[in-house]
């Protein structure tokens, strides 16, 4: 009795090892199938130890077999550590494989028709850089798949194909892209990539993301990728050359910034300056744009720009250059971005630079179009005498020399006849760095307007006009006849302390700090000084300067010396055929008058009621008579200052 019961004892024991040993030689089997077929590339094989999901994710190209061979798999004599039943048809099994006895994760399922136990996945711990991260092999083969997919996308330039490997803003902005300038993009990216079995790529996964290098002939491709909804997507890539020029540190960009000149260049060429607007710097388009005939500066339509390009970035700025008709065009870039976390960057175009002659000369379309507008508006305002306009509108220097000198009263009588005839026309515009020459035909008379840029914008420095007996300088003109019309006007308004501080030493001493008042003379010498010009003589390196005014039978000739970096009035000789010598010094005149007059010095000084006028008024030879002038409006006196 006790045998028999030994006896069966016995072979329970040995039924449950064979049956325990029977499960181990499934999994066993299962597995070293697997690892078979891939030691003998046998995709075939491959495929039928394998389940339908893994063919589909993992085999499903004919490079796959390299990139398993990436992926280093351990093959070779197996050991099954564990056994997890999940269902009766599904198992884990963790196993040690190969010489060095990695142990790796199985996924096994049978399938249904056959019985047969296949490989359903295969999860493997990867250790890179601070990660250790258990990926599945299907995954990882789909990432390393997905990459390859998107090479052969961007090398063929198939929109559809591109855009179907692509996410998020970079899939946005690569849809608004016209196809010339996608398919050139495309060109930069793929460049020349060495063959699909040399070129392994290294992938390095988190959670979600990969980032994933790629070999290239002349450096490497290096795509950023995210899994969204169980498929690798890229959200960018980058293109690291050893070469000049070929470099892209990130595709998105250049796709945001080509869309921008795409933009720019379709609505420059439709002249629709609503949608301008939007893609364009907001001083550029104001300042030059927004009252710009764009029909005067042709630029090229955006599937001309996109056939040979160059975008050439640094930080936030980008410069894309082109050709037009044989001419290189540049559109500056610059990046806008938003303080708001969820306002994704953009790029607005914030200059254009048109390059002629061979690219000797450079011209802005901000200097092109200011420099008609800025021209035009000056004109205006010259024959308005809009003293705001002219100072908006000049240069400091001009506006300091010229504008802010001039007393309101005077305004109306500027000497400005000859560059504000009727019929203005601007006939040609040269450009040479920061300085534009617009040359303008004035009635019957030529002119060049002489702009200079200021703080970013093209302001009149000064006009050039060829009259015998003067400066070709308007601003230097005008400076002097200014400073004479004022003159006159502060003897007019017995401004005394203003007469000393645009008079010289000498004549301060014989005459101006010595009366209180303008000494009467038998000339009305306010009103010769409002002549017309007729000659002008300026002599920097001596320091003076000689105005002559009228005629010779009635006029004045104005003598200045420079002092202390200026020009002030020395003396004024007037012009009279009632006189044995023609020419009287006004500051003999003055002295005679203190002389002949013994109040002169304390009377009280009248206020004037009259405007100074260019019309004639009778002499008298024989006796001195008081200035008469006609009247203008009351006006505030500045206190007199003593010239030290």
């Amino acid at each position: 009795m006790m045998l028999k019961n030994g006896f069966a004892l016995v072979s329970c024991f040995f039924l449950l090892a064979f049956a325990t040993g029977c499960a181990s030689l499934v999994e066993v089997t299962a597995i070293e199938q697997f690892s078979k077929a891939i030691e003998n590339e046998d995709m075939k094989s491959l495929k039928h130890h394998t389940t339908m999901k893994f063919s589909k994710v993992a085999l499903r190209d004919k490079t796959s077999m390299d990139d398993l061979k990436i992926l280093k798999i351990p093959t070779g004599e197996t050991t099954i550590v564990e056994i997890t039943d999940i269902s009766e048809n599904h198992k884990k099994v963790v196993a040690e494989v190969g010489k060095n006895k990695k142990k790796l994760l199985y996924e096994l399922k049978r399938v249904t028709k056959t019985g047969e136990w296949v490989v359903d996945d295969i999860y493997i711990n990867q250790k890179q850089k601070n990660l250790n991260v258990m990926k599945s092999v299907t995954e990882q083969m789909d990432l390393l798949l997905t990459v390859r997919e998107f090479v052969a996308a961007w090398e063929t330039g198939n929109r559809d194909d591109i855009l179907s490997t692509t996410e998020g803003e970079f899939k946005e902005s690569l849809e608004q892209l016209q196809p010339a300038f996608l398919a050139k993009l495309s060109q930069k990216v793929a460049g020349k990539s060495k063959s699909s079995k040399s070129r392994r790529p290294d992938a390095q996964l988190d959670t979600n993301i990969a980032i994933v290098r790629l070999p290239r002939n002349s450096g490497e491709m290096v795509i950023s990728m995210k899994l969204k909804e169980g498929k690798w997507k890229a959200t960018d890539v980058a293109v690291e050359s050893r070469v000049d020029g070929q470099h892209i540190a990130s595709a998105k960009k250049q796709a945001k910034m080509l869309l921008a000149v795409s933009n720019f260049l379709d609505a420059y060429n439709q002249n629709d300056k609503e949608k301008l607007k939007d893609f364009t710097a907001d001083q550029f388009f104001r300042g030059s744009l927004d009252f710009a005939d764009l029909k005067l500066a042709a630029l090229p339509q955006s599937h001309d720009a996109a056939a040979d390009y160059e975008l050439r970035i640094e930080n936030n700025l980008a410069n894309f250059v082109t050709q037009n008709n044989g001419k290189m065009i540049n559109l500056s870039l610059v990046k806008i971005e938003s303080d708001e976390i969820d306002v994704p960057e953009k790029y607005l175009v914030e200059e254009v630079t048109l390059f002629q002659d061979q690219g000797n000369q450079q011209v802005t379309l901000t200097s092109l179009f200011s420099s008609r507008a800025i021209t035009l508006v000056f004109s205006e305002a010259l024959s308005k005498r809009d003293m705001k306009i002219l100072d908006f509108s000049s240069t400091p220097d001009f506006s300091s020399r010229v504008w802010k000198r001039v007393e309101p009263q005077l305004v109306s009588q500027l000497p400005l006849d000859e560059i504000t005839e009727s019929g203005f026309e601007i006939l040609d515009i040269q450009f040479n760095g920061a300085i534009t020459k617009v040359s303008a035909r004035q009635g019957n008379l030529p002119v060049t307007y002489i702009l200079r840029e200021h703080l970013g914008q093209l302001l009149v420095d000064d006009i050039e006009l060829d009259l015998k007996g003067r400066p070709s300088s308007v601003k230097a003109t005008l400076e002097m006849l200014v400073q004479v019309q004022n003159y006159a006007y502060y003897m007019h308004e017995q401004s005394i302390g203003k007469l000393q501080r645009h008079s010289s030493r000498d004549f301060n001493e014989l005459v101006w700090r010595q009366v209180d008042q303008v000494p009467r003379t038998a000339f009305n010498i306010p009103e010769i000084l409002m002549s017309k010009l007729a000659s002008l003589e300026i002599n920097e390196n001596e320091g003076y300067s000689r105005i002559q005014l009228g005629t010779e039978q009635k006029g004045a000739t104005v003598l200045f010396k420079k002092q202390q970096g200026q020009y002030v009035v020395d003396d004024i000789m007037i012009h009279s055929d009632t006189v044995a010598s023609r020419y009287l010094s006004t500051k003999k005149e003055l002295r005679m008058s203190m002389a002949a007059n013994a109040g002169t010095l304390k009377q009280t000084a009248v206020q004037a009621t009259y405007t100074i006028s260019s019309q004639t008024v009778p002499e008298s030879s024989t006796s001195s008579q008081p200035v008469s002038t006609p009247e203008i409006q009351p006006t505030a006196f500045e206190i007199p200052q003593q010239e030290p």
